[in-house]
């Protein structure tokens, strides 16, 4: 696929690109550097990744909480102006060809309630763990390229 030059762009290719909105595996946060689409393999890989995380929590009786997307397909013009303000953006990003999608990891949008029958509370560091159990299986399937992202606070998923 060739890079996405603007949000026209990205929206004229549907015959690549599928939307991806909120699910109830995933929450997609508002995107202020990259529009809503996907590949088709890599919006079926966050639902996937999705399932699983909430599958994970429900075996270890921890509250579901979906996991956010904070990033997904970058235009040119996208990657230009984030290049201003983010040290780890480059030129040629992987988010250019709707491979690759950012996931949060220390924040997540509660589903249910901690008091709830055989919950327990739970801190952001335990659904970071358990979040890395599933990133490290998918990879560990040949899936998708991971890379942790300290100063933005994310997972950064390339499908394979």
């Amino acid at each position: 696929m060739k890079p996405v030059k603007d949000d026209k762009d990205a929206e004229n290719r549907k015959d690549e690109l599928v939307y991806i909105g909120s699910s109830p595996w995933y929450h997609v946060d508002r995107l202020s550097s990259s529009s809503p689409y996907l590949v088709p393999r890599a919006a079926v890989l966050l639902q996937d990744i999705g399932r699983a995380f909430f599958d994970s929590l429900d075996a270890k009786g921890v509250p579901l909480h979906k996991i956010i997307t904070t990033s997904v397909l970058r235009t040119k013009t996208n990657v230009q102006k984030l290049r201003t303000r983010n040290i780890n953006a480059t030129e040629n990003s992987c988010h250019l060809y709707g491979t690759t999608v950012d996931i949060c990891y220390n924040r997540y949008k509660t589903v249910q309630d901690p008091k709830g029958p055989k919950r327990r509370e739970v801190t952001n560091d335990t659904l970071k763990w358990i979040l890395s159990e599933v990133l490290r299986d998918m990879r560990n399937q040949g899936r998708c390229y991971i890379k942790y992202e300290k100063k933005q606070g994310c997972f950064h998923l390339t499908t394979r």
